[in-house]
């Protein structure tokens, strides 16, 4: 409930939301802006007394603490500019902090589903680029609105009071300045967000021309990338320049208005530095205030660009993060056991699809024995280990842990109670000791290390590598084979030693000596363990209690090595193509 009240607050008022939760650096930033805001429009003051002093001839004395004035506003001034600068910088980053995490967090608790409709470059866009667009606008952009309308409050009165015939006459243009600022903001608006749309395709077409080098180098598809990767570029390029050249209309025409009131003042303050009416010390001094109304005008453009920017990407940010996932964790059970699986009369057919993937798929399995699961390409074998490990969401049938229904199971003790090694091998940039340890609390023992890549025939590998376990490795484990990848995901498995195994043809690169080490090690110290075993080898199956045997998202067969071998056509193909060295002995 407050996560929802949290959320309507913030995607409402986002610039209030983020006030009312860091408030005090927020007010301490704005009073040293202010500050430094007066004691900025003072000190021309001081100036134009000092040149009526030495016009006037006073004693060097008077003009000495005219001096001693001017020096503690600009010490002031070096005081407040700091603290603005150091406050206001804290509350712009805390902002940026909550977001990106919030998003982040967010991002994470999301579907597959979520994820085969976003392109992982486009993600990385928002993680980074959009938040940044958004920091910039509550933080330097509303900074610079702040500092521009201070400034116009602190100065113009203080022209009025010099003179106000010259100040209205050389502000003569400001009237005009609003609407030049409306008609801009909304060019921007639309703009930017075309333009952040073409950086997020530019970064997903650079992620995967980089995480498929391989394939493209393969398939030889190196200048049919290049010229995909020329033509995003070269969109975000255009929606760049488009943007480019609205924001360029600011300083021109804001300039312009005020600075040719410097033109103005020659001609109105002529007669009256004539006749004595004003000194040259007024003079001087209303001159620099115009010049010091050029930069509110401009802050005034700069602040509302900013704003338009930062806010198109927090339209961005806000439709994912409005984005429900289709898997939501409700569940209040924690699994501590593993007694029973049963599967319902489950079916299930992708979002969008009228076909059925799987139909009125039954099976049990209880605590200590194994399945294995078999069946042709898209059968629908990865789907039922989706399901069951609440990767997609189920809508027909019931799937019952220890007699729970699934949904009412909390996914983090459901993860943990069936840990699932898929087919990709994923490994991340980190040391191989780590990568083993990825699912523990804790790093594991170096000798538990040690035993696991052993059962999967890889320590002679890692120790030949210069840094042995402490070898890091590159991006999806980028310097490692595809065997040793796969290795290493079924190692990290084993040492969990969860209550059931779950592996989704992750013995398919392992070659047959270590399959069996794997299934010695699985009997022997993990003899309580139940496995689940998605495979297209027969040698991968030899050990498991009974099978079942899939086709068109149907079960053709489920039973004991035999009986199954008896009833199931698609089993029988299975094994004659794969040769009577396979069976069960």
């Amino acid at each position: 409930m407050q996560s929802a009240t949290e959320n309507s607050s913030l995607f409402n008022r986002p610039l209030w939301f983020y006030i009312k939760n860091n408030p005090r650096a927020f007010s301490l930033g704005m009073l040293f802006l202010l500050i430094t805001n007066a004691l900025d429009g003072i000190y021309p003051l001081i100036m134009k007394t000092a040149i009526d002093q030495i016009e006037t001839k006073v004693p060097l004395d008077d003009i000495g603490k005219t001096c001693a004035m001017f020096f503690a506003i600009m010490a002031g001034l070096a005081v407040s500019r700091y603290g603005w600068r150091a406050y206001f910088g804290k509350f712009h980053t805390f902002a940026a902090e909550h977001i990106r995490q919030k998003l982040f967090r967010h991002v994470t608790s999301l579907g597959p589903n979520f994820f085969h409709k976003n392109q992982v470059g486009e993600l990385m866009s928002l993680l980074t680029n959009d938040v940044q667009s958004f920091r910039q606008a509550i933080g330097p952009g509303l900074l610079i609105l702040a500092d521009g309308i201070i400034i116009i409050g602190v100065v113009l009165p203080i022209m009025i009071s010099l003179n106000w015939e010259w100040t209205w006459k050389t502000l003569v243009f400001l009237p005009i300045v609003p609407f030049l600022i409306w008609r801009v903001m909304r060019l921007i608006h639309s703009n930017y967000k075309t333009q952040q749309d073409r950086f997020s395709e530019l970064t997903g077409v650079a992620q995967e021309t980089v995480g498929g080098i391989r394939v493209i180098k393969s398939f030889a598809q190196e200048d049919n990338r290049t010229t995909l990767f020329n033509s995003v570029s070269s969109a975000f390029e255009k929606a760049c320049n488009k943007v480019a050249r609205i924001d360029a209309f600011f300083i021109p025409v804001m300039e312009f208005g005020v600075t040719s009131g410097s033109v103005i003042l020659l001609f109105v303050a002529r007669d009256d530095i004539y006749s004595g009416a004003v000194t040259i010390g007024t003079f001087v001094a209303f001159h620099r205030y115009i010049q010091k109304m050029v930069w509110p005008m401009t802050a005034l453009g700069m602040g509302f660009s900013y704003f338009q920017k930062g806010y198109a990407s927090f339209d961005r940010i806000k439709e994912v993060l409005q984005t429900e996932t289709d898997i939501p964790d409700l569940g209040k059970h924690e699994l501590t056991s593993f007694q029973t699986l049963e599967f319902k009369n489950v079916s299930y057919k992708h979002k969008g699809s009228s076909v059925y993937v799987l139909k009125n798929v039954s099976f049990t399995l209880n605590a200590g024995e194994s399945l294995g699961i078999m069946g042709p390409v898209g059968a629908g074998k990865t789907t039922i280990l989706n399901l069951l490990s609440r990767m997609y969401p189920l809508e027909e049938g019931q799937i019952l842990i220890n007699g729970h229904p699934i949904e009412n199971i909390t996914q983090e003790s459901l993860r943990r109670t069936f840990l699932l090694v898929p087919q990709e091998a994923f490994l991340f940039s980190e040391s191989i000791s780590d990568n083993v340890s990825f699912g523990l609390k804790a790093r594991a023992a170096d000798e538990d290390i040690v035993r696991m890549t052993e059962v999967v025939d890889l320590t002679t590998e890692i120790e030949s590598l210069p840094h042995k376990f402490e070898s890091q490795l590159g991006e999806r484990g980028v310097n490692l084979s595809g065997g040793q990848k796969q290795r290493l995901t079924i190692a990290r498995g084993l040492i969990m030693k969860t209550p059931v195994l779950v592996l989704d043809d992750s013995l398919s690169a392992v070659d047959t000596q270590t399959e069996k080490a794997i299934e010695a090690e699985l009997s022997k110290s993990h003899s309580t363990m139940s496995r689940i075993i998605v495979a297209h080898r027969l040698s991968s199956l030899k050990a498991v209690n009974k099978l079942l045997i899939l086709k068109d998202g149907q079960v053709e067969a489920l039973g004991p090595y035999n009986e199954v071998l008896e009833k199931s056509p698609t089993f029988q193909k299975i094994v004659q193509i794969q040769g009577k060295g396979d069976h069960h002995e």
